[in-house]
């Protein structure tokens, strides 16, 4: 229950500055950086249960309302690319550096060719030869490197709401 609480109030937040500040900063024109992305990745690696998977639903469901893509498009492409830690996770390696990238580079990757893929089944005008592919890789490298640096504060709050179970 404490996860839902938290998603309810840290992922309505990330979205609203991620589609209303962070499009008005330099750097969105050569990288772009997705906040819901990386929590939702970042819960999931250090959370890895089926409620993680609610912050996947909530943050596309925000970014859909705040986009001007067809409706499903975030929450479909976000849940698709939560699957991957939410899969791979184990309480041993979640703390290794190697999963955290491998996260990274594959839920940033796996986000936006299903995000692709959406778009062009619902009539959008794309055009498979003008994927930027060298945004996608900035993007991946920017959500990695702010992954490992929020992982940390992530765990310590999986942590804290976390029951402690003991098994004889």
């Amino acid at each position: 229950m404490r996860n839902i609480i938290i998603a309810l109030l840290i992922i309505p937040l990330l979205a609203i500055l991620q589609s209303t500040l962070l499009p008005y900063f330099n750097f969105q024109s050569a990288v772009s950086l997705d906040l819901v992305l990386v929590i939702v990745l970042s819960w999931n690696l250090v959370y890895p249960n089926s409620e993680s998977m609610f912050w996947a639903l909530l943050g596309g469901l925000m970014l859909d309302a705040l986009s001007g893509a067809h409706m499903g498009t975030n929450i479909i492409a976000l849940t698709m690319a939560s699957l991957i830690p939410n899969l791979v996770s184990s309480r041993i390696w979640s703390t290794h550096i190697l999963l955290r990238i491998f996260v990274g580079i594959t839920g940033t990757a796996i986000y936006y060719i299903v995000y692709f893929i959406l778009l062009t089944t619902t009539g959008w005008q794309t055009k498979w030869s003008n994927l930027p592919t060298d945004k996608l890789v900035n993007s991946i490298m920017i959500n990695v490197f702010v992954m490992i640096l929020i992982l940390p504060s992530v765990r310590w709050i999986a942590l804290r709401i976390t029951k402690r179970n003991i098994d004889i």
